[in-house]
């Protein structure tokens, strides 16, 4: 093993072995109901534990090969959270793990360590494989996960024995060339974004567009909404013509938009029925050039009037969707609520 980077210095925070003055925050953040809801551990978690986990690290310089490793998030001296590596013995496969304390949760350090920690892991010791294992029910850390680059790799159904019953079981996964093609995605807005007609000849590479797994309850799947074009439910009695485009990103494929054409009493004005961007390439823009786009094609078609819907859960898209200048009707569709755009 190559020399020790620890502590790892990260824009904010200090990441680095456990020491003896820890072993008071550790015991009170992890004490905490609202910390140890979605972890394994059960309450209360004795002082004698984290005594135990800190002697056992007393000597360590570096995450040892063949065991678990208990990193300390430290910020500007205080203890906010910790971070677990499990190395495997041939420094090949690392498991993660993360706690942060409630006061410190949403500030993005948890990602910030993560990525720091894990780039070290395939950067310096060649790890070629990261997983995380997590209750279906922590949308949290799912989302920080994803937002290092790991992706969802199945659900393990009564595999994990919690707190009296056995349960179901998250697992993300990220390659160390997952992890490279993450860091080297394009992160800038770009300079072009067009609405392209799908095509035999593309449609299999939109089809491979995907958003993040946790963002699955508000955006349907490239496969589900090529069946749903494929066999498009009637709508009052009426035919629904599905329009499919791609959206494209300085020449390559980056999103995919679907909306019912308004063409008869069941969809007298366009309904934007999908609409997604892929996991690679949010944050730079792009959705909301492409609907602008979408909106510009409808007003030069001689439409006055778009539609759509969407779930109202946190994390949703209501807030993007309103500031394009969607205004809520008050209405509901099949759950959903409905709100229109002026063109």
């Amino acid at each position: 093993m190559s020399h020790t980077p620890y502590p790892i210095r990260t824009e904010r925070l200090l990441v680095r072995m456990l020491r003896e003055e820890d072993v008071d925050v550790l015991t009170a953040y992890r004490n905490d109901p609202e910390v140890a809801r979605l972890q394994d551990w059960d309450l209360p978690w004795p002082r004698e534990r984290a005594e135990r986990l800190v002697a056992a690290h007393a000597d360590r310089r570096d995450v040892v090969p063949g065991t678990g490793t208990q990193l300390a998030l430290d910020l500007d001296g205080e203890l906010v959270g910790d971070l677990y590596v499990g190395l495997d013995e041939h420094c090949g496969v690392a498991e993660l793990g993360f706690t942060l304390a409630a006061a410190h949760q949403g500030c993005g350090y948890g990602v910030e360590a993560v990525c720091a920690v894990v780039d070290d892991l395939v950067d310096r010791l060649g790890v070629h494989r990261l997983v995380a294992e997590l209750s279906p029910d922590n949308l949290a850390s799912a989302r920080l996960l994803e937002r290092v680059g790991m992706t969802f790799e199945h659900l393990a159904e009564k595999s994990f024995w919690w707190r009296g019953a056995w349960d179901d079981n998250l697992w993300y996964s990220m390659t160390a060339d997952g992890r490279r093609a993450w860091r080297d995605r394009p992160r800038t807005p770009p300079q072009d974004v067009r609405l392209v007609e799908l095509t035999h000849e593309n449609a299999a590479t939109y089809g491979r567009l995907r958003t993040h797994r946790t963002q699955e309850r508000f955006v349907a799947t490239m496969a589900d909404s090529y069946t749903d074009a494929l066999f498009p439910e009637p709508e009052g009695g009426h035919p629904v013509l599905p329009v499919l485009r791609g959206i494209e990103a300085d020449g390559e494929p980056a999103g995919f938009l679907m909306y019912a054409d308004g063409i008869n009493e069941g969809t007298p004005e366009p309904y934007l029925w999908r609409f997604l961007v892929d996991r690679r390439h949010q944050g730079r823009g792009i959705g909301r050039r492409a609907l602008q786009r979408w909106a510009a094609d409808l007003r030069a078609a001689g439409h006055t009037v778009a539609v759509t819907s969407w779930v109202q859960d946190p994390g949703g898209p209501e807030p993007f969707y309103l500031q394009l200048g969607f205004v809520l009707t008050g209405e509901r569709d099949e759950g959903e609520a409905v709100a229109r755009l002026e063109l």
